[in-house]
């Protein structure tokens, strides 16, 4: 096997050729070491002329990528159609990032500027998007064996008697026929929602376990040879809100740069603790990606993935914090694991938050009644509550949010019915459209 070294402007570029397998690994990984003590910059692998690349080959790759600084980079390129084959199989693309050409490596390799931009300009009303990732409470809850059971029975049921002779009238059956809380699930992932404003930078609230399925979803659209920034905006870190970073796939990928933003002091700390020893094998400071955190202030308004981010202090152990986001002329806010106590009226402090938001994703996790009594104090609040803070504030859209795990999908859909119901016989000139989130469900604001 022969390799060759060209150094392209930020970049050396490592060229091996013929086959990558036992007997010519030793000498592989052997010259990648030797070009990672040579040099400081980055290394971009071009494999477009290996023709094969065995596991050994494989794991030469990764010795390397493991002996470099975590400031430097190491990328491959140029796979023929086999070795593609072999890195998808091997799963290798999610542990070393891909690039597609050596163009692509020259702007991979290209230095970038990471400071914090400036507040600029509102840009023209657009539309943003929404992407629900984890909607639960306090723990995932899953659907087990029994529900699933439960769903196809109801649905079998509904059927009796109908002649569905044909896939399209199957789908008809389901999509016109049956309730969500049969045909669909409102999820088991805990908090983690997306904020889509078009631009180049991810926004992110909270990391509970939905943030594994963003995650993947990003590999899966990108593979993991382009760099991102995903800017995660915390509430606070009680572990519902956090458990989901340790399966964060972009964290993994060198080159990533992820922002944690929150009005906790502790935030790397929280962290740092649940990926520590002997909670977790991978600690959170031999992480591929650059992990920045940002600490912010309530009431503060900070520019974040170019939206204006600004949070307001809530009522919860530890304390959280709630946001609102304004740009393109909307405005979304993300509040949860508040317990809203006392006289609501139009002084209150989160009506004047929460004003003219053209969408409020609201902690309704307990009835009134169970707010009120046996869990008082426990920082949640109630569908009710939420229908008079939306009111009060001329919300336009109310997102029921932090769902109680205890509650089955059917639960959850009656709550969403009795909540409407409540927005109607309480509304005073001012109708709010209710909505219930459910892991999957997009929103345009």
């Amino acid at each position: 096997m022969e390799i060759s070294e060209q150094r392209l402007g930020n970049l050396v570029v490592v060229r091996p050729e013929g086959r990558i397998d036992n007997t010519t690994s030793a000498d592989f990984q052997a010259r990648l070491l030797a070009v990672l003590r040579a040099e400081s910059a980055d290394i971009v692998v071009d494999l477009s002329k290996v023709e094969y690349i065995s596991s050994a080959g494989l794991r030469a790759l990764m010795t390397a990528a493991r002996e470099k600084d975590k400031d430097r980079r190491l990328a491959v390129t140029g796979l023929n159609p086999v070795v593609q084959e072999i890195f998808t199989i091997s799963r290798f693309h999610h542990v070393v990032p891909l690039l597609g050409s050596l163009d692509e490596a020259r702007d991979w390799g290209a230095p970038t500027e990471t400071r914090e931009a400036p507040i600029a300009p509102e840009p023209a009303a657009s539309t943003i998007g929404v992407h629900f990732w984890g909607t639960r409470g306090s723990l995932p809850a899953p659907l087990g064996e029994a529900a699933v059971r439960g769903k196809v029975r109801q649905a079998l049921i509904a059927a009796r008697g109908r002649t569905l002779a044909s896939d399209t009238a199957v789908d008809d059956f389901i999509d016109r026929e049956l309730a969500f809380s049969v045909k669909g699930t409102f999820g088991g992932n805990t908090s983690c929602v997306q904020i889509i404003t078009g631009g180049d930078e991810y926004l992110l609230c909270d990391l509970g376990t939905g943030a594994r399925e963003f995650g993947n979803r990003v590999l899966a659209q990108h593979g993991a040879g382009r760099p991102h920034c995903f800017n995660i905006v915390l509430s606070h870190v009680h572990w519902d809100h956090i458990m989901g970073f340790p399966f964060f796939g972009p964290a993994y990928i060198p080159g990533n740069v992820i922002r944690i933003h929150g009005c906790h002091p502790m935030l790397r700390e929280a962290l740092l603790r649940q990926q520590s020893d002997p909670c977790f094998p991978v600690d959170l400071r031999s992480l591929g990606a650059t992990i920045e955190f940002v600490e912010l202030e309530p009431g503060v308004e900070r520019r974040i993935a170019g939206l204006s981010v600004t949070p307001i202090k809530q009522f919860h152990a530890g304390d959280s914090y709630g946001y609102r986001f304004a740009g393109h002329g909307k405005t979304i806010v993300y509040s949860t694991d508040c317990e809203h106590k006392g006289a609501i009226d139009a002084n209150y402090p989160f009506v004047r938050f929460f004003r003219d938001a053209d969408l409020l994703i609201f902690d309704a996790m307990y009835s009134l009644a169970d707010s009120i009594s046996v869990k008082e104090d426990w920082g949640h609040s109630s569908n009710i509550v939420a229908v008079e803070l939306a009111q009060l504030a001329r919300v336009k859209r109310l997102v029921l949010f932090h769902h109680e795990p205890v509650f089955d999908d059917s639960m959850i859909e009656s709550v969403l019915g009795e909540t409407r119901r409540f927005e109607e016989v309480s509304r005073d000139g001012h109708a709010v459209e209710v909505i219930s989130a459910y892991d999957g469900l997009e929103l345009a604001v």
